[in-house]
């Protein structure tokens, strides 16, 4: 295809309206808008401007990794041996047999429900969306069908003497049931089992009270879904309690010699949070309830007479409105196929625009009919009169009636016109199309403000003022169609109700839909400082909608300069220290009219004001509280700003923070647990244990050891909640998808923080609004991007900065989150680790390990975090001392690593190492130990003397880990660089990553000792040469491995690769990044 060829190709889909209608006009036909197609709906831009929309009774598509597919209920066994189909609209889970996992399970939005077995299930046998349970008891079978919104659960009676088993009696299906509730009868006006959730929402509805036989006529495979036509039916009695669904199978049913078997027993459930329904009723059977039934007999819509005992069919659908409300119909259709017609010359088929249809609609309990609307006479009878089946009804005077009603949905009725003529009745699908083409009117302009929002739409005392005469007006435009927009912007003259207009009209056109229109006031159109008036109107082109009108004020006076001061950090004194938050006092100064200031604080002879306080009132003072994050000499730069945004000159108020010892100053409590709940700090604060926690292997030495039930240990009050405090601590959680408390203190009735998991999973570092029931409001907090990792150390170190007003987390020594939050209540309870208070009550235990935890009275400043954070724990050092045998001993565990190949050992005087030397492939050198107790997605560093023989184009590894098709590191040469390096891959399973190599070429012959950190905190990878930082590579996220340890080459594409030509020496790996000192004592031999 030409590129000329290409570009005459039509688009046929854009990404949002703006785009759809833009291409729709150019090209002159319609466009599908992909951002509003949903299971049900798909809109399209036409090129005259309106839209169309259609919408399937049921959902034709589901969406699976951001691609729309088609429903495809077929099942497949899963890797975790479960069952499910390809693509359903709700998330369906079916067992593979055993008696572990629920029978079936169907999930949506956040709730689930289903059933459980009271026994041992088979695996299943499949047969495209149905799964049969073989023999579960003597002569029965369980069959599990998926449906596109849920499923439908039988057990199979094949005999009458499978139906006298005792246990038949009474079915006592177990409920699986998650953040709803069944309940049975007559609910609300609803029959049967109905799903609910804490607001008492039908989010899923069921039935349990049907059971059938198998006298139906025709193909019978469809009876373990529904009742097919001529099927006898019974009723079951049921019962429902909190953790099971009983059925009372009707005996007389079973034992009537009139009933065929298979006899089917049927509990079901199905989502009922759609928005578009339907039913239908039968006088054959007056009493049945269909709403939304699908399966079996009613696998389609029907209207007439039937020559079967179902007498007169007639069907209701409900499909919803709301997109289309208070818009401007153009025309709608619904859309229909005649599946099958008993006849070529019936009658026609009429629609009826009726009431509301619900759970309860039967032929006994219809809706009321408003008016006739349509017919079509549409014949498909394959053998006579075979046709694509293509019926359309013109619905126009309906949907424009509820679209100007604003109605949530309109219901429409099929019903043969002459109900007593057979050769009338027809089938329709079952998923009906509502297409209706429309326009809206543009939405009234938001979001109207002056000066790029910087005031807000007002009138009266409170309006804005501003200093400029030729101001930028703005309002953001919208169109529930999207597309491009108009809009004309008047300025008056004079308050509001009294203004006066002399003609001005600012225009802008072709701006998108959901975009601000923004003009500036032309010069002359406001002559003087006073009150004006501004206003509106916005447009698609074709309908306009007017805005609400604003004012503002013009006034020019600059405010004098203020004056600032300070109790906490007088000047001229070192004091303080960084965490500690200090007060300043700004004043105005005389100016009256001070709306607010601003202010920075710098280690600079400069700064420009940019954080804004505000005093109580016009022209009062302010308290700035600032927690310093570094020590030194600093100036706190302020300026006053009044009503009109006029600034003043900037004060500058010069301070100087005390230099103090990091991680030392304000602490509280420090808790190693050794063995015990000893404090390490300077208070003595010990911590009780409650039902005796057990001590394990923790991050460094020893942890305590929680169960999440009955374990915890406490101690009095630790600190202040109302001011500046931290807390930190190692975690390894055990378990996942609840609250759990790691750190915290009580109030009276909650806590006062919490340090935590969440019931998402995620880290959590948490303050609340009042000490009451429920924590009152706000409910803040920090919570880590960073899922919980169960069974995995990791450090956590909550901050509350009074000054700055915020709580802030961090994540293995990187802060991940930080919301705003003022705590007015001081938590003087219990300081506990392992649990927390809620309501008043004891819970949220934390169920894992705890190690090392502190609290401050003071901020923990970004170093401090990532410094504990890195607390540097040996792993493995192998000094490689031996000097003879085919083993080395690392000297922190007691392990023994195994020299492969040409491996020497090498004495010369003061030290010992291994010799690496080349040789032929099946007899190359390397030493393999087992993987150290650390981990490569966390802080590490890893250090060797080494001295190469040989450096060419290649890279080589002196020390690394194993994993399947990558090594997380590589320390070493690099030979695309020719230099010293640590490479840091970036995937388990792609070749990347960049190192951080020396500023020097590698050379040969001599001892060089080279050093390689991955700091998580920072996302950095670092080399060292000779104790000193010689290179680092930022945007660097490592990932853990799983081998062993490999001293003289890597793995690399899934082979061993990068093989060392040389001596190594002394090689060493910790948890964790020692100080630069630590390093550079590394390198000392």
């Amino acid at each position: 295809m030409t590129p000329a060829a290409a570009a005459r190709q039509p688009v046929t889909e854009a990404a949002d309206a703006t785009a759809a209608l833009t291409a729709a006009r150019e090209q002159g036909s319609p466009v599908k808008i992909a951002s509003r197609t949903t299971e049900t709906d798909e809109v399209s831009a036409n090129p005259d401007g309106t839209v169309t929309w259609r919408q399937s009774a049921q959902p034709e598509r589901v969406l699976r990794d951001g691609t729309w597919r088609p429903v495809d209920l077929t099942l497949r066994r899963q890797g975790d041996g479960s069952v499910a189909p390809v693509a359903a609209a709700v998330d369906l889970r079916l067992s593979g047999g055993g008696a572990e996992s629920p029978l079936v399970v169907a999930a949506r939005e956040g709730y689930e429900v289903g059933l459980r077995w009271p026994g041992t299930l088979p695996e299943p046998a499949l047969d495209g969306a149905s799964a049969r349970y073989a023999e579960v008891l003597p002569g029965v079978d369980l069959v599990v069908t998926a449906s596109v919104l849920g499923f439908h659960q039988v057990l199979v009676v094949k005999t009458p003497e499978a139906a006298r088993n005792p246990l038949l009696d009474t079915i006592a299906f177990g409920s699986h049931l998650r953040n709803a509730s069944v309940r049975e009868g007559f609910v609300d006006g609803e029959p049967g089992l109905q799903v609910r959730d804490a607001a008492g929402r039908t989010v899923f509805r069921g039935d349990a009270s049907r059971m059938w036989d198998s006298t139906a006529s025709g193909d019978h495979d469809g009876l373990a879904v529904a009742p097919g036509e001529g099927s006898r039916r019974a009723s079951m009695e049921v019962d429902v309690s909190a953790d099971t669904v009983a059925v009372r199978p009707d005996e007389a049913f079973l034992a009537d010699p009139a009933t065929t078997y298979p006899v089917y027993i049927d509990p079901e459930y199905h989502w009922a949070g759609l928005k578009n329904h339907h039913a239908v009723v039968q006088s054959g059977h007056p009493d049945a309830r269909n709403y939304d039934v699908n399966a079996g007999d009613l696998i389609d819509l029907k209207a007439g007479r039937a020559t079967d005992g179902s007498g007169t069919s007639r069907s209701y659908m409900e499909m919803n409105l709301t997109r289309v409300r208070g818009t401007v119909i153009k025309g709608a259709t619904l859309r229909t196929r005649v599946r099958h017609s008993h006849s070529c010359s019936g009658g026609p088929t009429d629609v009826w625009l009726v009431g509301g249809i619900h759970a309860g609609t039967t032929w006994r309990n219809q809706p009321g009919w408003t008016r006739w609307l349509a017919s079509n006479n549409r014949s498909n009878n394959a053998a006579y009169c075979p046709s694509d089946g293509g019926a359309d009804f013109d619905v126009t005077g309906a949907v424009r009636d509820g679209a100007a009603g604003h109605w949530a949905s309109v219901t429409l009725m099929l019903k043969a016109a002459n109900e007593s003529d057979t050769a009338s009745w027809r089938r329709f699908d079952l998923n009906p199309v509502l297409e209706v083409r429309y326009n809206s009117t543009p939405n009234v302009p938001a979001e109207m403000s002056i000066e790029g929002g910087l005031f807000g739409c007002t009138i009266g005392p409170n309006r804005p003022v501003i200093a400029t005469k030729t101001p930028r007006l703005r309002a953001r435009l919208s169109d529930p169609d999207g597309g491009m927009m108009d809009a004309g912007f008047r300025v008056l003259r004079g308050p509001s109700g009294g203004a006066t207009w002399d003609g001005n009209n600012k225009y802008t056109g072709n701006v998108p839909s959901g975009s601000f229109a923004e003009v500036r006031v032309d010069p002359g159109v406001v002559p003087a400082d006073g009150i004006y008036t501004w206003w509106l109107w916005s447009g698609d082109y074709e309908l306009v909608s007017y805005s609400p009108t604003c004012e503002f004020e013009v006034d020019t006076v600059v405010p004098g300069e203020p004056a600032v001061s300070s109790a906490d950090f007088p000047p001229g004194v070192a004091v303080g220290g960084p965490g500690v938050t200090g007060a300043f006092t700004v004043k105005a100064n005389g100016t009256a009219d001070v709306h607010h200031y601003l202010y920075t604080v710098t280690e600079k002879e400069v700064g420009v004001p940019a954080t804004r306080v505000d005093p109580p009132a016009l022209g009062g003072d302010a308290t700035i509280r600032f927690t310093p994050s570094v020590s030194g000499p600093q100036t706190l730069w302020v300026r006053s700003v009044d009503r009109a945004g006029n600034l003043s000159p900037v004060v500058g108020y010069r301070f100087e923070v005390e230099d103090r010892e990091p991680l030392t100053p304000g602490l509280v409590g420090h808790w190693r647990f050794n063995g015990d709940g000893t404090d390490a700090g300077p208070g003595g604060r010990h911590l009780t244990a409650v039902a005796a926690p057990g001590f394990v292997t923790g991050y460094e030495d020893r942890a305590t050891q929680l169960d999440g039930a009955t374990q915890w240990l406490e101690q009095a009050a630790a600190v202040d909640t109302t001011k500046t405090f931290a807390v930190s601590a190692w975690a390894r959680a055990d378990r996942t998808g609840r609250w759990s408390s790691v750190v915290s203190q009580d109030g009276n009735r909650t806590s006062g923080f919490q340090l935590q998991t969440t019931v998402d999973g995620k880290w959590s570092f948490s303050m609340f609004g009042a000490d009451a029931d429920g924590g009152g409001q706000p409910h803040s907090r920090a919570v880590s991007t960073t899922p919980v990792q169960p069974g995995v150390w990791t450090h956590l170190t909550g901050v509350y900065d009074a000054g700055e007003g915020t709580l802030r987390l961090y994540v293995d020594g990187r802060r991940e989150s930080q919301v705003g939050h003022r705590s007015n209540w001081n938590a003087a309870g219990s300081f506990l680790v392992g649990a927390a208070q809620w309501n008043g009550r004891r819970q949220d235990q934390f169920q894992g390990a705890v190690d090392e935890v502190r609290v401050y009275q003071r901020a923990l400043v970004p170093a401090e975090a990532a410094l504990l954070a890195n607390q540097v724990v040996p792993r493995a050092r192998y000094a490689l001392d031996e000097g003879s045998g085919t083993s080395t001993v690392d000297s922190v565990t007691g392990a023994r690593a195994t020299l492969h190949g040409e491996v020497s050992w090498v004495t010369e005087p003061g030290s010992t190492a291994v010799r690496l030397q080349l040789a032929p492939l099946s007899s190359r050198a390397y030493v393999s130990g087992p993987r150290p107790a650390m981990r490569t997605d966390k802080s590490y560093t890893v250090s060797a003397w080494v001295r190469a023989d040989t450096l060419d184009q290649h890279s080589r590894a002196v020390v690394s880990l194993g994993d399947p098709k990558f090594s997380p590191f590589l320390l070493g040469y690099r030979g695309e660089t020719g230099k010293w390096g640590m490479l840091v891959s970036c995937s388990p399973t792609q070749a990347c990553g960049t190192p951080a190599v020396s500023p020097a070429a590698a050379t040969t012959g001599t001892w060089v000792h080279l050093t390689g950190v991955y700091d998580t905190a920072l996302r950095e990878a670092r080399l060292y040469v000779n104790g000193e930082l010689a290179g680092k590579t930022a945007g660097v996220t490592g990932w853990n491995g799983s081998g062993d340890l490999l001293i003289g080459r890597g793995i690399w594409t899934g082979v061993p690769s990068d093989d060392w030509y040389g001596s190594v020496d002394d090689v060493r790996l910790f948890s964790g990044v020692p100080t630069a000192d630590g390093i550079r004592e590394l390198a000392r031999r």
